[in-house]
């Protein structure tokens, strides 16, 4: 055996050989979609994903997923020309996706699932019609607007972002930072305050809002550790007009909207972690079979298959979690709580699984001549994005409450 294990060889069958073709916990029909997306994965997005990652390459990345046509409607409702297919395919989607790209996964879930998923919920048939269907055919691409320079953690109440009511339009003003997709979106979903004589979360309104607009400035895009090739962007708005038909639900009822995004929001994102800890996974698990240490290979030392074994746990596990939430919200329940509890724990998972594939390839792993080290980087933000990790603990807290009482 070579003194290392080159990765070419490796990459035959990496991506599809650790994970079987068929699950028991999803239908037939839902399998054969896995499938045909992970073909595409393989053939389109594959080929591309180093190059998107090293040179931070966003317009690469904005040109793959507009070949995304088959899957761009996925959640989009049949009657303006979408799949209509739920919260469900659109994880079995986002997995395999970012098994492949984190950074295209995450054009993606903005445009096709953060921006749409509340249009979806809350918009007129006018609204849908205008905005769903472009996003669906890949001509424009969508974004959602919510973190402020003041806000972090505190996204409601750190808003400033002023939407002022002028006749039949409004005025807005202010910034946005940390927004996927913000320097290619057309469209962005974005919330601002349009009542400051009571507390934000009573006096906030979602727009759907039109990059076109007069006033409205990319400041810049952020260079991130992880995600490259991902714009997320920082972004001003002076003077942007805004008709009324462009308020989305009801004027000061954005928390309804909002509330309703990040629910989908978190539970996209922890397909997305499944997809790179699967990848990270199989990487590690091919590599210790292969790899030749004092005569044996390095998956016969209990050291290292009890490691990967924790590995496999914590992926099938969660993603057995992950599949049942997401049938409980395509059903109409409520499962706030458990969207969070997920997120969290998905996301340190995936953090340790993408450390701990490092550690059973070593050195190698720690080089950019495999890309573990890519999934390691990108796996951080899943602690960081949709709600941290902390603020995740508080809002389980909080609905443990509202749950069971005092």
């Amino acid at each position: 055996m070579e003194d290392h294990v080159n990765f070419d060889e490796l990459n035959v069958e990496f991506g599809y050989s650790c994970m079987p073709d068929r699950l028991h916990y999803f239908s037939k029909e839902e399998n054969e979609f896995r499938m045909e997306v992970r073909n595409w994965c393989r053939e389109n997005v594959e080929p591309v994903a180093e190059r998107i990652d090293r040179e931070r390459n966003k317009e690469l990345a904005v040109a793959t997923l507009k070949k995304m046509k088959p899957y761009l409607n996925i959640i989009i409702p049949k009657e303006v020309g979408g799949l209509g297919k739920g919260v469900l395919y659109r994880t079995i989607l986002g997995e395999e996706l970012t098994a492949f790209s984190y950074a295209l996964a995450g054009i993606f879930g903005a445009s096709s699932c953060l921006f749409a998923g509340p249009i979806i919920e809350f918009g007129t048939l006018e609204q849908k019609k205008k905005y769903l269907t472009p996003i669906g055919d890949g001509t424009k691409i969508g974004a959602i607007g919510i973190t402020e320079p003041s806000g972090g953690s505190d996204a409601i109440g750190g808003m400033r972002l002023q939407a002022k009511r002028e006749g039949d339009h409004y005025i807005l003003n202010g910034q946005k930072c940390y927004i996927t997709n913000g320097s290619v979106a057309d469209y962005i979903c974005l919330y601002a305050i349009t009542n400051n004589q009571v507390k934000p979360h009573q006096g906030m309104t979602a727009f759907i809002f039109e990059t076109d607009t007069p006033g409205f400035e990319v400041i810049k895009d952020y260079k991130h550790m992880g995600r490259r090739g991902m714009p997320n962007s920082k972004l001003k708005f002076t003077n942007c007009k805004v008709p009324i038909e462009n308020v989305l639900h009801k004027e000061n009822q954005g928390l309804d909207v909002l509330l309703f995004g990040l629910d989908g929001e978190r539970t996209f994102t922890g397909s997305q972690y499944l997809g790179l800890a699967r990848s990270a996974f199989e990487v590690a698990y091919r590599y210790s079979q292969r790899r030749e240490q004092f005569k044996k290979s390095l998956y016969s030392f209990e050291g290292i298959s009890f490691k990967l074994s924790e590995m496999y746990m914590a992926i099938e596990l969660n993603r057995i979690a992950v599949t049942q939430i997401a049938r409980m919200l395509d059903e109409g329940h409520n499962v706030r709580a458990s969207v969070a509890a997920i997120k969290t724990r998905l996301s340190d998972d995936t953090v340790k699984i993408t450390q701990d594939a490092i550690q059973v390839v070593g050195g190698l792993g720690y080089s950019e001549e495999y890309p573990l080290e890519r999934y390691y980087r990108d796996a951080k933000i899943g602690q960081i994005s949709a709600g941290t990790s902390e603020i995740m603990r508080y809002l389980i807290s909080r609905e443990m409450i509202r749950m069971w009482g005092k």
